[in-house]
């Protein structure tokens, strides 16, 4: 799997809605993988993981920084 990082993704359905999920995004030959986080009382409680396929998603990811020590 190829992690691209935490962002969005625009899943466009067969009958012309949009979903949009949000978390950390990993790609697979053909399909996305979205990991989102489930708070319960505001905390992190659980994750749930959705498969997409890519051929119908747009993903908008955030930018990063990594600061070496």
């Amino acid at each position: 799997m190829r992690n691209i990082g935490s962002g969005q993704v625009e899943f466009f359905v067969a009958d012309g809605t949009i979903r949009k999920y949000e978390g950390e995004i990993e790609m697979k030959n053909d399909r996305l993988v979205v990991t989102e986080i489930i708070f319960v009382n505001g905390v992190p409680g659980a994750a749930r993981e959705i498969n997409l396929p890519l051929s119908q998603c747009v993903v908008l990811w955030k930018p990063e920084v990594y600061e070496e020590m």
